[in-house]
């Protein structure tokens, strides 16, 4: 699964490289637009940001998956546990042995507890969430902004 993710990033970067080549070629000959457009730098970073979502987004809705079912697994032991006390209870006949039922449901929900928690663990931590990259400032918005006078504020 890990190499397949690193050819498709390869095939991916090859293939948007390519693109940006071709498409400044056609620019150049082109008529010069009046709106500047993002510098490719930023659109490679907004691609590759897309891809390590997606990726991340698997890992953590696999992660859930696997979570889910440790916890059904659990529920099932803990079920278990709970019903085969309840049905040895209602022959149990004196104290003691129904002491030893309880100790015994108890031991059997521990033991499913630190099974679930143990497996949990071995998950491992979160994956981290990718960081969107920033969006270069154009100076020539500031050079407006700059120029733009404010307007008196109504006073009361």
């Amino acid at each position: 699964m890990h190499h397949l993710g690193m050819r498709l990033r390869g095939i991916a970067l090859v293939v948007i490289s390519l693109t940006l080549l071709f498409s400044s070629s056609i620019n150049a000959s082109a008529e010069p637009t009046p709106s500047p457009s993002p510098s490719p730098d930023y659109q490679i970073l907004m691609n590759q940001y897309r891809l390590d979502l997606d990726r991340y987004r698997d890992l953590v809705q696999a992660r859930e998956k696997a979570r889910s079912q440790i916890n059904r697994t659990f529920m099932v032991a803990v079920n278990d546990a709970n019903h085969e006390a309840r049905m040895t209870m209602k022959v149990a006949k004196t104290a003691a042995i129904k002491n030893e039922i309880l100790s015994k449901q108890k031991i059997a929900v521990t033991a499913a507890s630190v099974a679930r928690d143990a497996a949990i663990a071995a998950l491992g931590a979160l994956p981290t969430p990718p960081v969107k990259p920033i969006k270069p400032v154009e100076m020539g918005t500031l050079n407006k902004m700059k120029n733009k006078k404010s307007s008196p504020s109504p006073t009361r």
